[in-house]
């Protein structure tokens, strides 16, 4: 995940950026409890859009607390924690393992083969629970994986690839709620993979590594035009995904994301206004 999926901390009230922080620091508190310190560096805005939603789809009971945090150990912070807490939690490790696997079979280093040892445990355990998801989730990685090494730069393929893998994250039941909730997350997907892309080109230009734009390396205007087209057709229809499910619970928040967090941060990066490491 990439932390491209986040608020416009401006435009909140306090209580909902505390409710939305809560959920964060729920999920972080989770990761260290259920499965290793080292889990909780991979958090980022992404899992916790992840949580918000399905907590305004399904209502579940949550548990609300507040303790001391290692980044502030002298103020106590609200956590949110629910049954979704819990799934999201898994997906991360489901994700941040297979992403693991690849470093290590791609670039080696004792600190890739570390992590991913570490990471073995906290990994059965979310297999074991939810075998068919990490089924799913690797076939599309190995996917992205084929189309990469043949350097495809059929960035729908591509981006379609990843965002059937998330559409597989966020469809939480199969119920009435599944498709509606696929299709949030393969849009998610797509604007995750194509922005993330955008963002990574002069540093896999210079590293020599794979990326689709590349045939746009000496007309980036057109590569902007490109990637701002496809970009905001994304953003529309995951407005109409999300809307379909009319939500109550967290609405500010949600639609907060969708229509200014989002927004500014695709638009900075696009403008160059943004660096992609600021998650």
């Amino acid at each position: 995940m990439f932390g491209y999926v986040r608020i416009n901390k401006m435009d909140l009230t306090f209580r909902e950026f505390e409710t939305y922080k809560a959920y964060y620091c729920g999920l972080c508190k989770y990761l260290k409890r259920n499965h290793t310190e080292i889990s909780r560096l991979t958090l980022n805005y992404d899992i916790t859009f992840l949580i918000v939603l399905l907590t305004s789809v399904y209502e579940p009971a949550s548990e609300v607390y507040h303790e001391h945090c290692i980044v502030n150990p002298l103020k106590e912070k609200k956590h949110i924690t629910n049954e979704i807490t819990e799934y999201a939690a898994s997906m991360n490790i489901l994700l941040s393992y297979y992403k693991l696997q690849d470093n290590v079979v791609d670039d080696g280093g004792i600190k890739n083969i570390l992590a991913e040892i570490v990471y073995r445990k906290s990994f059965g355990t979310a297999l074991k629970k939810y075998p068919e998801k990490a089924r799913v989730i690797k076939e599309n990685l190995d996917r992205l994986s084929d189309l990469e090494k043949l350097e495809s730069t059929n960035i729908d393929e591509i981006s379609n690839t990843f965002g059937s893998l998330m559409a597989e994250v966020f469809s939480y039941k199969d119920d009435e709620y599944a498709q509606s909730l696929r299709n949030v997350g393969f849009n998610i997907g797509k604007y995750i993979y194509i922005l993330d892309a955008f963002a990574d080109l002069d540093d896999d230009i210079k590293n020599k590594s794979y990326n689709p734009f590349t045939s746009y390396k000496n007309d980036r205007e057109a590569l902007k035009i490109r990637v701002d087209k496809l970009i905001s057709m994304i953003l529309s229809r995951l407005e109409m995904n999300i809307l379909s499910l009319d939500l109550r619970l967290n609405r500010t928040i949600i639609e907060n994301i969708l229509y200014s967090g989002i927004y500014l941060r695709y638009k900075g990066i696009l403008n160059g206004a943004e660096d992609k490491r600021n998650m």
